[in-house]
């Protein structure tokens, strides 16, 4: 799988405030830092009243949506090269396959659309796809997009509720309002490019609320192990859950989160990279005496829980005291390193983060993204996020080049974590 250059971290349920944007009373969201164009800077081929006004006396964020507006950050708007029509506002935040940097980000100077373009085309045409009716446009979408990460920060926000549901609902909602701060845009034949896909990576920071003081990495809910389940199921069904019975727990998992989401939240059964199987839980070393002959690089690990398959024919050791999840070095190697995830709730979070960014990626495999438009591909910009996204769950997980989730990033012989 190619991949672009990666945008700034994604916003995540678990991050803290980030400091570019601020909240205002009424929830909405704006980015600190708007870039303006002094009004000696603008060209005068940028002949639309509207668009000439706004960029003086409004301006845009510096960045946001996956978008990045500080080429105009000196107070000058540049015509795109060979151009007398079109003007770089700025930039995407991801770039298509074997590109160097994000695709550019244009004013048509004449109407004071925006478009997302493509440079360099052989008969001087700009192939372009509509990001904007206007603007004023723009920036509500951009703003919209950006609301969705910073609510869901806010632990109170929706009264605390979390999960795929939710994440359908606000996301809803979110559509809904950019059909308003754009209804030209939106009322086209053609989905507009870009922003479902954006808005789609930044509802993913409402599948789970951060713990508490003693309390598991995240407050992750049944309905969230559910649809990782039918997200991973390989035969292409419901997917299946097991929850286990307390009495079924080993005297040694004496971690009480662990516990409680093993019995009240459950795992999924099977599953294309992460799966449980219905039998009780044992030892690593009662599940493989073969590698616990007094000469295992990790003899500590002994006591550890044989809890599931993990990628690389490796299984997850669950420590029972503290509810952290390692690997073995079966191969002794040292790689990879013993550190997987803070623990179970970490662990299922990222692997939902990841599926729902997968299930995304396969809907427009094999260029289906050129069949809808002309210069956009989500796989893109999925391809961008992934990796800090899901490392934003568990930033341990991806501390050192031998971790395992680092590792599975950087392996471009199976795609990295979406191929």
């Amino acid at each position: 799988m190619a991949r672009g250059v990666r945008a700034q971290p994604p916003v995540d349920a678990g991050s803290k405030a980030d400091p570019r944007v601020w909240g205002s009373g009424s929830g909405r969201v704006w980015h600190v830092g708007q870039v303006r164009v002094a009004a000696a800077g603008l060209p005068d081929g940028v002949v639309h009243a509207g668009s000439r006004e706004f960029l003086v006396r409004e301006g845009l964020p510096a960045s946001g949506a996956f978008l990045d507006f500080g080429a105009i950050g000196d107070g000058a708007l540049e015509a795109l090269p060979g151009s007398e029509r079109w003007f770089v506002l700025g930039e995407t935040e991801y770039c298509a396959p074997f590109a160097a940097a994000g695709g550019p980000v244009l004013l048509d100077g004449v109407t004071g659309e925006v478009f997302l373009g493509e440079e360099g085309t052989a008969d001087g045409e700009v192939r372009r796809d509509p990001l904007a009716s206007g603007l004023p446009a723009l920036a509500g979408l951009v703003r919209e997009v950006e609301e969705v990460a910073a609510a869901a920060r806010r632990a109170d926000a929706l009264d605390g509720r979390r999960g795929p549901a939710v994440v359908a609902e606000v996301t809803a909602g979110a559509e809904r309002r950019m059909r308003e701060a754009d209804p030209e845009l939106f009322g086209r034949a053609a989905a507009p490019a870009h922003w479902g896909t954006a808005l789609l990576v930044r509802a993913l920071g409402w599948g789970a609320l951060p713990g508490g003081p003693g309390g598991p990495a995240f407050e992750v809910g049944a309905e969230l192990v559910a649809d990782l389940a039918a997200l991973t199921d390989q035969d292409d069904g419901a997917g299946a859950v097991h929850r286990f019975r307390a009495e079924e727990l080993p005297a040694g998992l004496v971690h009480e989160p662990t516990r409680r989401l093993l019995t009240e939240i459950g795992l999924p059964l099977g599953g294309a990279m992460f799966g449980v199987g219905a039998e009780p839980l044992v030892t690593m070393a009662e599940a493989y005496p073969e590698y616990f002959d007094g000469e295992e690089e990790r003899p500590y690990q002994r006591e550890f829980l044989a809890l599931g398959d993990w990628p690389t024919d490796l299984t997850i050791a669950l420590d029972g005291v503290t509810g952290r999840l390692e690997l073995p070095d079966w191969y002794d190697d040292g790689e990879p390193e013993a550190y997987l995830n803070r623990d179970l709730s970490a662990l299922l979070y990222a692997l939902w983060t990841c599926e729902r960014l997968r299930a995304e990626w396969d809907r427009w495999d094999y260029g289906r993204g050129r069949d809808t438009w002309a210069v956009f591909d989500p796989q893109s910009l999925l391809s961008t996020v992934v990796d800090r996204l899901v490392e934003a769950v568990d930033p341990e997980a991806f501390a050192s080049p031998g971790r395992s989730w680092r590792l599975l990033a950087e392996d471009a012989h199976l795609g990295g974590l979406l191929g």
